[in-house]
């Protein structure tokens, strides 16, 4: 009689590889996550296809694509993960007693999106405190003592380990009351108050967008945080530029409003940043989940 033989599993690595394409939508993105190179995720992929018979995805122009037997092995493997990854969380929490990390936001950034967040991190993993410290100014990660940060800006920063985090659109927010005027629309802006933070930025890119620079003229109030702005325009003193990754909240609620269904893609976006080199456990933790949520 034959004694049947368990099979071997893929290596961990292809498997961490393989969700992360599926979930993420393709082999740049996965690197980007992994902090790989889509070169790196390419050939992850081609072992774990050697090593399965089969083709888990279709490679295209625009990207790679799972096969209908990519999807099938996706859904039984994510779960697979979870559970393992939920596991050693568990193991580890002994280990992560008291450990903190420090992590560089912006005021805005830190309000109308981490924090609403952060609860379940901490669920999560308690023995991880976490210290947001909220600074509009460049603070040099190392020297300043932080594990990480969030930066708002157009490109990847430089002389740091970064990845792509949030995109988001712009659009023109005003409170309840002011839409219910009559003569809400477009040219209402050449009427009320312009209110901004330190740059105009981001009205300068939506009215270049639907071709009413004109309406901007330098005029308007600058306030020196994004969230005074954004109270401001609730309570109807003017009307403000919406970042969609930190207005659903105010949206949601009902305490501001669009003045006209028309949004553009900023020009900036966040980026997710830590000094070069490892990454303490714990940070690495607080990483992996922001780019999870993200």
């Amino acid at each position: 009689m034959n004694k049947s033989r368990r099979s071997r599993p893929p290596p961990m690595a292809t498997l961490e590889a393989f969700v992360e394409s599926v979930r993420l939508g393709g082999f740049t993105k996965a690197a980007e996550s992994l902090s790989l190179t889509p070169g790196a995720i390419s050939r992850k992929m081609a072992v774990l296809e050697a090593d399965m018979g089969m083709s888990l995805f279709n490679r295209q122009v625009r990207g790679a694509q799972p096969t209908a037997a990519g999807l099938r092995f996706f859904g039984s493997t994510n779960e697979a993960l979870a559970l393992i990854l939920a596991a050693a969380d568990d193991l580890r929490r002994g280990a992560d007693a008291d450990e903190e990390v420090r992590i560089s936001i912006t005021p805005s950034f830190g309000a109308q999106w981490l924090l609403p967040r952060l609860p379940a991190f901490v669920a999560a993993h308690p023995g991880i405190r976490v210290v947001p410290v909220a600074d509009n100014r460049l603070v040099d990660l190392e020297r300043e003592g932080f594990d990480l940060a969030v930066r708002y800006s157009a490109e990847l920063p430089k002389n740091l380990h970064a990845v792509s985090f949030l995109a988001e659109d712009l659009c023109v927010l005003v409170a309840p009351a002011v839409l219910e005027r009559p003569d809400a629309s477009i040219d209402l802006l050449a009427e009320v108050p312009i209110l901004h933070d330190t740059n105009e930025e981001g009205w300068r890119q939506w009215l270049t967008a639907i071709c009413r620079p004109d309406l901007l003229r330098g005029r308007g109030t600058i306030y020196n945080d994004y969230n005074l702005a954004l109270v401001a325009a609730a309570a109807g003193l003017g009307a403000v530029i919406g970042r969609t990754a930190l207005v659903q909240n105010e949206l949601s609620a009902g305490r501001l409003v669009e003045l006209i269904p028309f949004r553009v893609p900023n020009l900036r976006s966040y980026h997710l940043v830590r000094p070069k080199g490892a990454a303490r456990r714990s940070s690495q933790v607080l990483w992996n989940w922001l780019l999870q949520i993200a």
